[in-house]
């Protein structure tokens, strides 16, 4: 696979570590030296009981999504709910391919830019709204304190 178009940071390290972390996996999981969990005891040909590869990229954004909804929880951001829909929105589909048992050898291009679009959109939608509410919530609170005196 080719390498993958980099996603802007946000300056928020809780979302940027995540859609960095996303993008890594990506651009390994797919590679052919990376082998699926083929058949019973991990050889021969696909079971397409459970792609191992999808269940990696479901683990790890369902770990990461979680912390990124506490923080933004924690923050009192305002669009958590809608931020949070939109997680759940590809967790939803990758389970749908899990239940289907979707080969993402056979179908690696297909998933792969399944994931990547909504990443990128992901991020354009929520993530860059989000890391400017809070730039700015930052902003406001740094000129609400008062000046320390020296």
């Amino acid at each position: 696979m080719s390498s993958l178009v980099t996603v802007p940071e946000t300056g928020i390290p809780a979302v940027d570590h995540v859609n960095d972390g996303l993008r890594f996996l990506l651009e390994r999981v797919f590679e052919p030296g990376v082998e699926c969990r083929r058949g019973v005891h991990g050889g021969g040909s696909c079971d397409f009981d459970r792609c191992s590869r999808i269940d990696a990229i479901l683990r790890y954004v369902s770990r990461n999504f979680a912390h990124q909804e506490q923080v933004m929880a924690e923050a009192a951001y305002p669009e958590v709910d809608l931020h949070g829909e939109d997680h759940a929105a590809l967790v939803d589909n990758l389970a749908v391919m899990m239940r289907a048992k979707v080969c993402a050898e056979r179908d690696a291009a297909k998933v792969q830019a399944f994931v990547v679009h909504w990443l990128m959109e992901h991020a354009r939608r929520c993530d860059y709204p989000l890391g400017r509410w809070l730039h700015e919530a930052r902003d406001v609170e740094e000129t609400a304190q008062p000046a320390k005196k020296g």
